[in-house]
């Protein structure tokens, strides 16, 4: 052993002055010694680590290694590493992996991994999965060491073989509890962001260069469509094709004004081909080096087929009135004229477009228009009520002011709208006897 020992010096001291590596063909001839000697003698110094080998074609190099000593860099790495021989019994280690286990480095070092006194159950669990590891030859491995604050660690275990040529293993334990914690945190985040996502009364689409990244069930529920198709879909297929330009318009504005939000309205069709009348609005925002893309899907076809039967009945409103033959009008109880027919106009002898917005002080003489909303308050509180009276003072067709027959009743658009006071003026020359009855 002594020999080999020498011979190994020779070696090392041989390779330190040629830098430049040397073959074995030449290592042996400086040494005098035979080619398969002088290849057995490298190959314990290269498992050892001591000398590099460089292959050129089919001649190998040798070249003394530039080597820092483990226990040099021990005292400097935040890591916790541990040097085991091939019994498991522990030669070196450094101060992070001794306070991790709670115990001086003097009454560890040369006991057996899973056979050191004086460990609580944690660290012992902790270092009987570091042991099963290293014997299940596990290159990359993580484990976790419980307590009263829990820790990660990703262990790097390294096969090393030691200057006597015997085998060994070095451990590398990372500690990567923050990182742990910090993904924990992130699902947390994404599981709290998919269960808002979902109970959205909107659908709701993220995508990235082109592609779905995410979409609630919500929106499958608008569109109809199963998950699987929403992944080959985008929002603008859903348009009908006279609308589906008026969506890439709105998509290319968002892109164009980047974090405002864009909205377009338009009409589509659901998978089975039913018609839904959709709400885009789109936000293109900057992550990262890429562009994401926020699409809030809002069903409207209800909002929009009432929207459509109101303005039917404005519209059907606004004809009767305007072919009724009697003087008709619509004020609210602050007096306010919010429709007026055109007989209405023609009677009092103003101009039509003069008189809707306009309290009837600005549009009767005072008197007249005192006397015009007496008890207006009152009916309004009355509903379905009819109240019919006489005004003393107010115009005749005849171009007169006298008495007139006035019939107002209460109106509104439900409960908590305003209240209006609709009315319509007879005249004498309306009723072929004056107790006929009433026009309304």
């Amino acid at each position: 052993m002594h020999q080999l020992a020498e011979e190994l010096a020779r070696i090392k001291d041989l390779l330190r002055t040629h830098p430049q590596g040397m073959s074995v063909t030449e290592i042996a001839s400086a040494l005098g010694k035979n080619k398969h000697s002088t290849g057995r003698y490298l190959d314990i110094l290269h498992a050892a680590g001591y000398v590099d080998l460089r292959t050129f074609g089919m001649a190998k190099v040798f070249t003394l290694s530039s080597r820092i000593p483990l226990s040099a860099l021990l005292s400097y790495t935040t890591d916790l590493v541990l040097v085991l021989d091939r019994d498991q019994r522990i030669i070196q280690g450094n101060e992070p992996f001794f306070n991790l286990l709670g115990l001086p480095g003097e009454e560890i070092l040369q006991r057996e991994l899973t056979r050191i006194p004086g460990l609580d159950q944690q660290a012992f669990g902790f270092l009987s999965d570091l042991a099963e590891a290293v014997l299940q030859k596990e290159e990359s491995y993580e484990l976790m060491k419980t307590g009263e604050t829990d820790q990660h660690f990703r262990a790097k275990i390294i096969p090393t073989v030691f200057e006597d040529g015997t085998n060994g293993t070095t451990i590398i334990l990372e500690d990567i509890t923050v990182e742990k914690e910090a993904l924990a945190t992130v699902k947390k985040s994404e599981e709290f962001f998919r269960s808002v996502a979902d109970h959205l009364s909107d659908g709701l689409v993220v995508m990235e260069e082109k592609q779905i990244t995410f979409f609630n069930q919500r929106l499958c529920e608008i569109v109809g469509y199963s998950p699987g198709e929403i992944m080959k879909l985008h929002p603008g297929d859903i348009a009908f094709p006279e609308e589906k330009m008026r969506y890439l318009k709105t998509m290319a504005e968002a892109q164009h004004d980047r974090g405002s939000m864009k909205e377009v309205r338009f009409w589509g069709r659901k998978k089975d081909g039913t018609a839904i009348y959709l709400s885009i609005r789109i936000t293109q925002v900057s992550f990262e080096d890429r562009v994401r893309c926020y699409t809030l899907v809002t069903d409207m076809t209800r909002w929009k087929e009432q929207e459509e039967a109101q303005s039917l009945q404005v519209t059907l409103i606004k004809r009767l009135m305007k072919n009724f033959p009697h003087p008709l009008f619509i004020i609210g109880t602050d007096g306010v004229f919010f429709m007026v027919n055109n007989t209405f106009c023609d009677l009092i002898k103003v101009d039509p477009d003069s008189v809707s917005g306009k309290h009837a002080t600005e549009v009767l003489p005072p008197g007249m228009a005192e006397e015009f909303l007496q008890g207006n308050e009152e009916l309004a509180k009355k509903e379905g009520a009819v109240h019919e009276h006489t005004l003393r003072d107010f115009f005749r067709p005849d171009g007169t002011t006298g008495e007139v027959l006035i019939e107002k009743s209460p109106v509104s658009a439900g409960e908590n709208s305003s209240a209006y006071i609709f009315g319509v003026i007879v005249f004498e020359t309306d009723y072929p006897c004056k107790d006929s009855g009433r026009i309304l």
